[in-house]
């Protein structure tokens, strides 16, 4: 059982959730490919998913993605690529890091105003060196599996468990990238999946990241990382307010845990 603050979510109840979360997020995987909603700006969702013609896009989206919302971090490429006449890698790479200072400060783009230039100045010049100036050799260059991905995006400067994973996941799970070796994907642990994996009863009140990822591993070891983004959602649509739980889909098997 899952014990939480003296609230107890049974067996049956966690078999129940695993086993719907596991559905869901399968029927996800299945597909076909479709537009990812990063930003709800239609030309920047267009960048974004555009890993064809832009995949440093992408990149550096996922680079900017902590301390702020997800919507205005993945737009953050976005704006500087607008900024210095279009998203062409060549014009990224043209600046240094005082212009890049200098659009964020100008533009506010982040909370972490002082690290995250440096960040992404750090992510072109990787995406520059290492990629031969194509970020989807990330993905592709000597056929490599999640592992190898994951630990690609490790790399890159400021990104940890949670961006490496969540990165290689969209890969697989959004743009349909044939990599092998799911079981290398571990959930992307943050404060949204912690939210759901503690109201749901799945984990103890004071758990580690690596309990968290352990938990996510039980419920399908083959692809731990499976219901990554379900599960966030959950967290951060109706587990912050009671009065939502009404609209989840695992209301009737939650145990409503306090967070």
């Amino acid at each position: 059982m899952g014990f939480i603050d003296g609230n107890i979510a049974t067996d049956r109840n966690i078999e129940a959730i695993n086993n719907i979360l596991f559905q869901k997020a399968q029927a996800l995987h299945k597909q076909p490919r479709e537009t990812v909603t990063f930003t709800t700006i239609p030309e920047s969702d267009y960048l974004l998913n555009n890993i064809e013609d832009y995949p440093h896009i992408f990149v550096l989206g996922c680079v900017m993605d902590r301390g702020i919302s997800a919507e205005r971090a993945w737009n953050i490429p976005c704006i500087i690529s607008k900024e210095c006449g279009g998203p062409e890698f060549s014009r990224l790479l043209s600046l240094d890091l005082d212009a890049i200072k200098s659009i964020f400060k100008e533009k506010s783009l982040h909370r972490y105003i002082n690290q995250m230039p440096g960040c992404f100045s750090s992510g072109i010049e990787i995406i520059h060196s290492k990629y031969h100036d194509n970020a989807s050799n990330i993905w592709k260059y000597n056929n490599p599996d999640c592992k190898e991905v994951i630990r690609r995006f490790d790399e890159f400067k400021g990104v940890g468990q949670k961006i490496s994973t969540m990165a290689t996941n969209i890969l697989v799970r959004d743009f349909k990238i044939p990599l092998q070796n799911t079981n290398e994907i571990d959930i992307s642990v943050d404060i949204q999946v912690r939210k759901a994996f503690k109201r749901l009863g799945l984990i103890t009140a004071n758990a580690s990241n690596q309990e968290i990822i352990e938990t996510a591993r039980k419920i399908y070891p083959d692809y731990p990382g499976i219901a990554d983004s379900i599960v966030w959602e959950i967290g951060r649509l109706w587990c912050e307010d009671l009065s939502n739980c009404c609209k989840c889909f695992l209301n009737k098997f939650c145990p409503k845990n306090p967070l």
